[in-house]
């Protein structure tokens, strides 16, 4: 754009008549520069730099505008290639995503035979599912428990070695540390409860939910805040198989969540309660956990590898940039092809 208004956090950088703005633009993102202000920077939570040290980093750039203009179009001919290459493998990261959502939405509730009779299940969204699977409320299935946050001013309730699980520590799908921690001193004078492992923990609470459900699974003894609730598996279900379930219905869940008087979201109790749950035989239950588990790892382990190439490509790029404009590599000689549509 020609205009734009930039926040305080931004530096706006103006380049002088005897340097190219496309070179200093990628001067800027060398390793060279970076490690300037960096180095330079003050702060822990919000590290930042003075904007008067900042303009005293110093640049390096050849004398030579059209040998400025030369490096900057050399970069932006390969930069681009390796653009185009990350936008692919992102591509593929967010085709996996869809990909594994699919497998575990087809999974609990059509199940792993395609020629089982089915028969509609009285629920628009889940449609047919097995004939001789149940469709129950989930609250006849399991128990669900809360939890709360200490007071955050008594010094003596933190730092301990339980586990405090919160939001933000549901990126993971299997929970078995938090950020924070709370002490025993925390358990006997405030009600907290401890979870057990082999339990599913999801968010109930916080803006998160206008687009996703967050469910993990815990792995050991945990606490949780009252952002989230602790769903324990009762005799009808494999808690693999819940945990599963939860994750591949997360789009409905979070299409149930409300505005609450905070403008943030909710999941009201009642709606997991009475949310209408698929449930295939125990065995059933185990197989399909089995064949997710072995699907999953595929699918995981394709994203691993995009994953890898784009910080590979993303590594190469910082250091092409660096070595083209500090002059480890001489591209005087180069034949660019014309980038132009």
């Amino acid at each position: 754009p020609e205009n734009m208004i930039v926040s305080t956090g931004f530096a706006v950088v103006r380049p002088l008549e005897l340097i190219a703005s496309r070179f200093l633009g990628y001067a800027l993102q060398s390793t060279a520069f970076i490690g300037g202000v960096v180095a330079n920077s003050t702060g822990v939570s919000y590290p930042a730099i003075n904007p008067t040290t900042l303009v005293c980093l110093p640049v390096g750039y050849p004398a030579d505008k059209k040998e400025q203009q030369q490096i900057a179009a050399f970069l932006d001919w390969k930069t681009g290639q390796i653009d185009a290459l990350m936008a692919r493998k992102k591509e593929l990261l967010e085709k996996l995503k869809e990909k594994r959502l699919a497998v575990i939405t087809q999974a609990v509730t059509r199940g792993l035979n395609p020629a089982a009779p089915l028969c509609d299940s009285g629920i628009p969204w889940l449609g047919k599912v097995p004939k001789h699977w149940e469709v129950i409320p989930l609250g006849f299935l399991m128990t669900m428990s809360g939890g709360l946050t200490p007071n955050m001013a008594n010094s003596e309730y933190w730092g301990g070695d339980i586990p405090w699980v919160t939001p933000k520590d549901m990126k993971q799908p299997r929970i078995s540390d938090s950020i924070d921690h709370v002490t025993e001193k925390a358990l006997e004078e405030t009600g907290l409860a401890v979870i057990p492992m082999d339990t599913v923990l999801v968010v109930v609470r916080g803006m998160i939910l206008a687009h996703s459900f967050p469910t993990a699974l815990t792995e050991q003894p945990v606490t949780i805040n009252q952002d989230m609730k602790a769903l324990r598996a009762g005799e009808e279900l494999e808690v693999d198989y819940l945990f599963w379930c939860l994750t591949g219905f997360g789009r409905v869940f979070s299409a149930l969540a409300q505005e609450s008087a905070h403008g943030t979201r909710k999941m009201e109790t009642e709606t997991i309660k009475k949310f209408a749950f698929p449930v295939p035989p125990r065995d059933e239950q185990r197989a399909i956990v089995r064949r997710l588990h072995e699907e999953m790892k595929r699918l995981d382990d394709l994203s691993l590898a995009a994953e890898s190439t784009i910080a590979r490509l993303t590594e190469y790029r910082t250091a092409l940039i660096t070595a083209a404009t500090t002059g480890k590599i001489d591209v005087r000689g180069v034949n660019i092809p014309d980038l132009a549509p």
